[in-house]
C-alpha cells in the first residue's frame, strides 16, 4: 500500500475523516481523564520455622518434654510445604466468597517464589481504601489457615511455623496499564471507524461515476433501436418510409395516386416522357 495514495484518499474525503477523528480524540481524552481506574496494593509474608527445644534446653527444663511436639508439617522432608499449602488454601473459591461477604475486592493474587518461604499477596480495586483493606484481610486470613494446619494434632505453640510481615500493605498505587488499555482500545476503534466511513463514501462515489458514464451511452443506444424501428426517420428523406433507390422511372412517368411526391413534380416527368421519345421505359432503370 502506496503511504501517499491512503494520505491523499484521506484528504480527499477530509469531511467524513476530520469529524471521526475529532470524535475518536474526545473519546481518548475522556477515556484517559474519566474514566474508572485501577489501583492495587501489595504485601508479603514469610514463614519462620518454629523454635524447637535442643537438648541441652530439654535437660535443662525437663518440663518441655511433656509439650505436644506433633506438627505434621515438621516430619516432612521439604521444608517448604508449609507455604506451598497455605498459598493454596488461599487461592480456593472459599477465600473469594468471604471477601464478597465482606464487601472486598475479588481481584486478588496469591503468588509464592520458587523454593522460598515468601508468600506475595496483592489485590486491585477500583477504590484504594478497599485494594488496601482487602490485603490486610487476605494477611489475617493467612495467619489464621497457617495456625490451622499445624494445630489439627494439637501441636504446641512452641512447635508451630508463625508468619512474618515482610511488606505491609501501607498504600495502593494506580495501575495506569489500565487506563493505557482503555485508550488503545479506543484509538483502535477510531482508526478502523476512520477507514471504514472512507470506504463506504469511495464506494458511493464510484457508483455515481459508473452511473453518470452509463447514462449517455444508454441513450444513444436507445436512439440508434428507435431509428432503425422507424420510429426516428430521416429528416432528409421522404416521410412516407419510401426510398428514392427504389422507384423506377416507369413508377415516375406513371405515378400511383397515394404517392403525392411525384404526383406534385410535373416537370420533372414532363422532362423524362421526352427523352423517352415515346417508347416504354425499361423497368430495371431507375431514377
Amino acid at each position: 500500500m502506496d503511504p501517499v495514495a491512503v494520505i491523499k484518499t484521506l484528504m480527499h474525503h477530509k469531511f467524513i475523516v476530520l469529524p471521526v477523528l475529532l470524535v475518536t480524540a474526545l473519546a481518548a481524552i475522556y477515556v484517559y481523564q474519566f474514566a474508572p481506574r485501577s489501583y492495587e496494593a501489595k504485601a508479603t509474608y514469610a514463614i519462620v520455622n518454629p523454635k524447637i527445644p535442643t537438648a541441652a534446653e530439654l535437660e535443662k527444663n525437663p518440663a518441655l518434654n511433656s509439650l505436644n511436639s506433633d506438627n505434621p508439617y515438621l516430619r516432612s522432608a521439604d521444608s517448604s510445604l508449609i507455604a506451598q499449602v497455605v498459598g493454596t488454601r488461599l487461592n480456593a473459591d472459599t477465600t473469594g466468597d468471604a471477601l464478597l461477604r465482606d464487601g472486598l475486592s475479588t481481584d486478588f493474587t496469591v503468588q509464592r517464589p520458587p523454593a522460598s518461604f515468601l508468600i506475595e499477596i496483592s489485590a486491585a480495586s477500583e477504590n484504594k481504601d478497599k485494594a488496601v483493606a482487602t490485603v490486610k484481610a487476605l494477611g489475617a486470613r493467612l495467619e489464621d489457615d497457617l495456625m490451622a494446619i499445624q494445630s489439627i494434632n494439637g501441636a504446641d505453640e512452641r512447635f508451630l511455623y508463625t508468619s512474618l510481615m515482610v511488606a505491609a500493605p501501607d498504600n495502593a498505587t494506580e495501575q495506569f496499564s489500565s487506563r493505557l488499555r482503555s485508550l488503545i482500545v479506543v484509538l483502535v476503534a477510531g482508526v478502523v471507524l476512520t477507514f471504514g466511513a472512507v470506504s463506504i463514501a469511495r464506494g458511493f462515489e464510484a457508483s455515481r461515476l459508473r452511473a453518470r458514464s452509463a447514462a449517455p451511452a444508454g441513450e444513444g443506444h436507445k436512439k440508434s433501436r428507435r431509428r432503425q424501428a422507424g420510429h426516428d426517420p430521416d429528416p432528409n428523406g421522404p416521410s412516407d418510409g419510401t426510398s428514392l433507390d427504389e422507384l423506377t422511372v416507369q413508377d415516375v412517368l406513371k405515378p400511383a395516386e397515394e404517392d403525392h411526391f411525384f404526383a406534385a413534380t410535373g416537370p420533372l416527368r414532363d422532362s423524362l416522357r421526352s427523352r423517352s421519345n415515346g417508347k416504354s421505359p425499361v423497368k430495371e432503370t431507375s431514377a
